[in-house]
């Protein structure tokens, strides 16, 4: 493998995205996957954790709606964070007490984003998920 073909494959970045709304994670992983980076896509709490498990390894960053059919998105993290103490999640949430987000904070989660947002935005955010050390 030559130098160049080894700076691509470590160029490509995975994101989990966990959204319960069809349509959104459609538009999520058209735009995503522009960014040059591969998408997995779960609809609920139970399948993000599943995906998750099968693939921690090759995941840079989860984008985690809150509000998850089946498993709630706070418990999702937590579950992910068992399995990764160093997941890197990004919060995507209409509205975040303040309290609750000092909590989630104060485990781990570093980056949050307000729906509704900006695509622009949205891959800002993600990549610096993507680049914390």
């Amino acid at each position: 493998m030559d130098e160049t073909s080894t700076r691509s494959s470590r160029s490509i970045s995975t994101v989990l995205v966990v959204e319960d709304e069809h349509l959104m994670r459609r538009l999520l992983a058209r735009f995503i996957s522009n960014q040059q980076t591969q998408v997995l896509l779960a609809a609920d709490g139970e399948e993000a954790i599943a995906i998750y498990r099968h693939h921690k390894r090759e995941i840079s960053v989860v984008l985690l709606d809150l509000g998850l059919p089946k498993i709630p998105g706070w418990e999702v993290f937590n579950i992910m964070k068992e399995e990764n103490p160093h997941v890197r999640v990004v919060v995507a949430t209409g509205y975040l007490e303040p309290e609750l987000k000092s909590r989630m904070h104060d485990a781990g989660v570093e980056h949050f984003i307000e729906k509704p947002y900006m695509l622009t935005k949205l891959a800002e955010t993600l990549r610096k998920a993507m680049d914390q050390p």
